[in-house]
């Protein structure tokens, strides 16, 4: 059932339009679209909505969008979206999505249409902060990759004298940032039961009690260096 409160999506501007043309589907009598740097400037709304977030550039901004939310007497989803714009509002975004279970069901039919054709398909991340995790996760993964191109071809060809130092520190960086982030979702998941909105498949087929996010970050924490 198509929510018939007010729905408020904060996410990047620059995929605001490829999301309208994916919930336009739905016709949400109350929808809202706003880049997610206007978090700050929520107009005053009523009460009793659904609030969905994408894009936080850290976890301390989703926390803000939670507290706002929770303030406000809203529902709140937060999303892992991957797509290029203007495929995505044809066939949908690969998405993970997290929220407290009556969040979630409130706000299935709008994942549903978000994601690739069928029912159910996208990730159920987790509780609360799940999907801003994954999210804030692959950002950093993705940064040595752009930063190395660019060392490796500083001008559209492969450089002979590329600084492989640099490929290094890199690396060093990305962990630096991959493991606080581990260690502060970890924390604020803690000791929370996880039970999945839907049947889903993934590459590690974990039962449907095991949080796919908490369980990556566990993982990743293994190969935290010595000291840390």
């Amino acid at each position: 059932m198509t929510p018939s409160g007010p729905v408020l999506f904060l996410a990047p501007a620059a995929i605001l339009e490829s999301l309208q043309a994916r919930l336009n589907i739905l016709s949400i009598p109350q929808l809202m679209l706003l880049p997610i740097n206007m978090q700050s400037q929520i107009p005053v709304l009523p009460s009793g909505g659904l609030l969905l977030t994408a894009g936080h550039a850290n976890f301390e901004h989703y926390l803000h969008s939670a507290h706002w939310a929770k303030t406000e007497g809203w529902q709140h989803i937060d999303l892992a979206l991957v797509g290029e714009p203007q495929c995505a509002a044809h066939f949908g975004w690969m998405l993970a999505a997290s929220g407290e279970p009556t969040a979630l069901a409130y706000a299935t039919p709008l994942l549903d249409v978000l994601s690739p054709t069928g029912l159910g398909n996208w990730l159920h991340a987790g509780g609360p902060g799940a999907a801003s995790f994954l999210a804030l996760l692959q950002h950093i993964m993705l940064q040595p990759i752009i930063k190395s191109w660019e060392i490796i071809f500083p001008n559209g060809k492969p450089s002979p004298k590329a600084d492989l130092g640099k490929l290094a520190e890199l690396q060093t960086t990305q962990w630096q940032a991959i493991h606080p982030l581990c260690q502060q979702y970890l924390a604020f998941s803690q000791g929370r039961t996880h039970h999945a909105a839907h049947p889903q498949q993934t590459p590690f087929q974990l039962p449907a009690h095991i949080e796919p996010a908490a369980t990556l970050a566990q993982f990743l924490m293994q190969f935290a260096p010595k000291g840390q």
